[in-house]
């Protein structure tokens, strides 16, 4: 066979299936990035099922922040014995390192015209005090007083009115002593609260005074320090005290 004839003979095969050159790197570039992503979405899918199961198995270990939960509601009866602020609930605050003694049940029933506790007319009241240690650079522990009057039942339905009128004499208590008030106004705690800050004339350090009113209670926190404390570091320490306490007189303080 001559050349022309091996020419003519191969330009009469069929040419090669398959790819070439360029057309053939961008075909395994194609494939290998395919490939690529089937892998990787096969690891983030596991990744998710295991966080997910992770998720799952400590959710019921972590409990939701106090006072965030604004689904308290009023119960319909009143448990006694659970209404215990000094004795109880002051306990149950967290992070704040108070120091005092009290029992639980010294607290003092009373009805609302002032004599024994009878049927539909109740208020409960207590006091306290100790030391409560501030975090930070604080050297000294501060003096603390607790004090609270809760009206549970009112023959006349007007237990709200009630603790208004209990915060105003609460107030003019505060602004009759011996405080030199050097700051005040509204605080942030409960349904309506009012601060004082100052000091007592002769006597070193400052003092800070909350009321509070919850619904128809109300109560009282005084906190003292020999050192020269601002006014935001003694409302730092108290707003500790408001996401418990509103839980305890939002939800035990029967509808």
């Amino acid at each position: 066979m001559t050349n022309s004839e091996e020419r003519e003979d191969q330009s009469r095969r069929p040419a090669k299936k398959g790819l070439h050159g360029w057309k053939a790197a961008l075909a395994v570039f194609g494939c290998g990035t395919l490939a690529a992503f089937g892998v990787f979405g096969v690891i983030v899918g596991v990744l998710g099922l295991v966080l997910s199961a992770a998720s799952g198995g400590t959710s019921g270990s972590v409990g939701p922040v106090p006072g965030a939960d604004q689904s308290v509601k009023p119960r319909e009866e009143f448990l006694e014995d659970k209404f215990d602020l000094c004795g109880s609930t002051l306990r149950t605050i967290p992070d704040i390192n108070l120091t005092y003694e009290h029992v639980a049940g010294q607290y003092q029933d009373s009805s609302v015209e002032g004599g024994a506790p009878r049927d539909g007319s109740l208020v409960r009241a207590d006091s306290c005090g100790g030391q409560v240690t501030p975090m930070g650079s604080h050297l000294n522990p501060w003096e603390f007083e607790f004090s609270y009057r809760a009206i549970i039942f009112s023959p006349e339905g007007d237990r709200d009115a009630l603790a208004e009128a209990d915060l105003a004499d609460l107030r003019a208590e505060v602004e009759e002593s011996d405080l030199v008030i050097s700051d005040s106004g509204a605080g942030s705690l409960g349904d309506e609260s009012y601060y004082y800050y100052g000091a007592v004339d002769g006597v070193p350090g400052n003092s800070y005074v909350i009321l509070v009113r919850q619904r128809s209670a109300t109560y009282a926190i005084h906190m003292t320090s020999v050192d020269d404390v601002s006014v935001e570091a003694f409302a730092g320490e108290a707003r500790k005290f408001g996401p418990q306490l509103r839980i305890t007189l939002v939800n035990r303080i029967p509808k």
